[in-house]
């Protein structure tokens, strides 16, 4: 018995600490789970151009799309997956800044740029992974879905179904306001409790990515795979990056590219980021590292034949968005994103109620004193 009151006292001092940060978190991760279709859709004059024929190459565009913007440092470029797509030239000033510059694949011809942060959906993404307060936000959202995630499991043991089973499931529609919030509260929490304990996990996963990391190879047994470098030629420029497509393929034949990390140091090494059958990443969670100078293949990560650790820390993002369960998947986490709102709302309500009860109960007791008095 002391222990379910424990437990019903943390469940509820908990969620009303977090009530509106959860509400925040949950409103801006239903808006991003189709976040990219919206971006298409909103920035169709970027993204989207008429096929001509054949692309011209990677690094035909490279030169243009640094004169244009000679204060950022490509990072990166992400390859159209439709014929209609345009390359996303990936670009920072900083570790803060950064820029998506759209290029035709078609004729080379520089289509604009958007400023991450400053478009609808990276503000909607910046809201729900840092809170827009940087470093310390992003702490702040981890540490939401660490205790998302403790209040998921106090809201399973506190659950009434577990003494009667239709309890549990049932909402009492016509009885007062006040019976009808609460079983809205724990219906909504019963029906919710895997999916948000799989997004809170991944999400706090994410946030805390280094830590984790460290925790799921130790507990598998597992050695953390070597940082691929690349042996460092004076004077040599970085190969082609055409050739990069070609050996990556080579290496790891079968899938699509999508993203081409561009090394950032003299020692650095290409990174090409493929998406193979049946895997649920949407960029695809396996890689072809590369030599910058000898264009060796440095590493290949085949996510389809990865060790445990790396599947459970490449499942993380996909797990978080629902890109493992197809199209009805994802717009089940779209509702999935309203469940920490029903529930933040009810529960402070339950809360306001059981405030209102002990003032009550304490002003009953003041008057009794007073008459006895």
């Amino acid at each position: 018995m002391k222990l379910r009151k424990l437990t019903f006292t943390l469940h509820r001092y908990v969620g009303v600490m977090l009530g509106l940060l959860l509400l925040v978190i949950g409103l801006s991760g239903s808006s991003l789970v189709f976040w990219k279709e919206i971006h298409h859709s909103r920035n169709l004059s970027l993204m989207q151009v008429a096929p001509q024929g054949e692309r011209v190459t990677l690094d035909s565009i490279l030169e243009p799309v640094r004169q244009a913007y000679p204060n950022w440092q490509l990072t990166g470029i992400f390859l159209p997956r439709q014929p209609t797509d345009t390359y996303e030239v990936r670009m920072q000033a900083n570790k803060d800044q950064r820029i998506d510059v759209y290029v035709n694949p078609y004729t080379g011809e520089l289509l604009g740029s958007r400023q991450w942060g400053q478009t609808l959906m990276s503000f909607v993404y910046k809201l729900h992974y840092t809170l827009l307060a940087g470093k310390i936000g992003e702490k702040i959202i981890g540490t939401c879905g660490l205790l998302l995630l403790l209040l998921c499991m106090s809201g399973l043991i506190l659950w009434p179904g577990w003494k009667k089973l239709g309890t549990g499931f049932k909402i009492r529609w016509r009885s007062p306001a006040r019976l009808v919030n609460y079983d809205v509260h724990k219906v909504v929490g019963l029906l919710s409790v895997v999916f948000l304990s799989l997004t809170a996990f991944s999400g706090a996963g994410l946030i805390f990515y280094t830590e984790f990391e460290g925790v799921v190879y130790w507990l598998t047994g597992t050695p953390k795979l070597p940082e691929a470098t690349s042996t460092l030629v004076a004077g040599k420029p970085p190969i082609v990056l055409d050739a990069v497509l070609q050996k990556a393929d080579a290496a790891l034949p079968g899938g699509e590219i999508t993203y081409i990390r561009l090394p950032q140091e003299p020692d650095g090494a290409f990174q090409v980021a493929k998406k193979l059958p049946q895997e649920a990443h949407p960029n695809g969670g396996s890689s072809v590292y590369l030599d910058q100078y000898s264009g060796e293949i440095l590493r290949v990560d085949n996510a389809q034949e990865a060790s445990l650790a790396n599947r459970i820390l490449n499942a993380l993002f996909p797990l978080h968005i629902g890109a493992y369960g197809g199209l009805g998947m994802r717009i089940f986490y779209v509702f999935l994103g309203l469940a920490p709102v029903t529930l933040s709302a009810t529960g402070f309500v339950l809360w306001r109620h059981r405030q209102w009860d002990k003032a009550r109960r304490q002003e009953a007791i003041r008057q009794a004193e007073r008459q006895q008095a």
